[in-house]
């Protein structure tokens, strides 16, 4: 009902332009029916005309109603409509990303180098000479990738399983998905998917009737052609009402085959 009531007060002014014109056309035909009901000669004809002068009048106040209604909704009852905001749900446990790890920079030792001994004349012993330090190389620490978190910011659209960051296998019967995908005004739902390094989602399967907590549908990865190895493949479910308007909930996954 709020959604009506929304969508009821975006389109006020088409509303009130129509009940306008509704409005002066009856308005003019009632006034043109009483001009010919005083030029008529025959109380038949002054009857019918009557008639129309009537029905005219009738219009033209159900006309001005409705733009009273309209108004009315748009000025004291549609202000009063809670605000509904989508709450973002936090990432799943197992997805925090993993701190980089910062090396600790190693102290390097500089020897000093012993003053020579002065030679003595005559004397054939040998001066030790100074061993050359050897430089200790620092270690540099890999960075870790980090896992991406899903992106599903509507509660009545969420992906329950498979889990965000996950590795999907081919060799596997068709995968389920699991979740809720229930809005208000709801038309459809869509299975979407984005390769990896690309920008433009895939089409999978649409499904015309509402889920909340159960299976949503299954993806066939069986074919290594149309999804090879790898990933981050950007698994999508997608709602639209009946206004066109759409809600989703996006998840990292990764392909494997045997």
């Amino acid at each position: 009902m709020n959604v009506v009531l929304q969508w009821l007060a975006r389109q006020a002014i088409a509303f009130y332009l129509v009940a306008l014109l509704g409005a002066l056309t009856y308005v003019f035909m009632a006034l043109a029916a009483r001009r010919r009901r005083a030029a008529a000669q025959f109380s038949l004809e002054r009857e019918i005309e009557q008639q129309k002068i009537v029905r005219a009048w009738l219009m033209a106040g159900l006309f001005l109603f409705l733009g009273l209604m309209v108004f009315a909704v748009t000025t004291y009852l549609v202000p009063t409509l809670p605000a509904v905001e989508a709450t973002r749900v936090a990432p799943e446990a197992g997805l925090t990303p993993l701190p980089t790890h910062t090396p600790t920079p190693t102290q390097t030792i500089t020897p000093t180098l012993a003053t020579p001994v002065e030679a003595v004349p005559g004397d054939n012993t040998p001066t030790p000479e100074a061993a050359a330090p050897t430089a200790t190389p620092t270690p540099t620490a890999t960075p870790l990738p980090t896992a991406e978190p899903p992106n599903c910011p509507s509660p009545d659209v969420q992906i329950a399983a498979p889990a965000a960051g996950s590795t999907l296998s081919g060799a596997n019967a068709p995968i389920e998905i699991r979740g809720t995908a229930q809005i208000n005004a709801f038309a459809y739902y869509k299975f979407e998917v984005q390769f990896p390094e690309s920008d433009a989602p895939n089409f999978i399967a649409q499904f015309n009737q509402p889920v909340e907590n159960g299976v949503l549908g299954y993806w066939d990865l069986s074919n290594p052609e149309n999804y090879p190895a790898g990933g981050p493949y950007r698994f999508r479910l997608v709602t639209v009402d009946i206004y066109g308007n759409t809600q989703s909930c996006v998840i990292p996954v990764y392909i494997s085959h045997p």
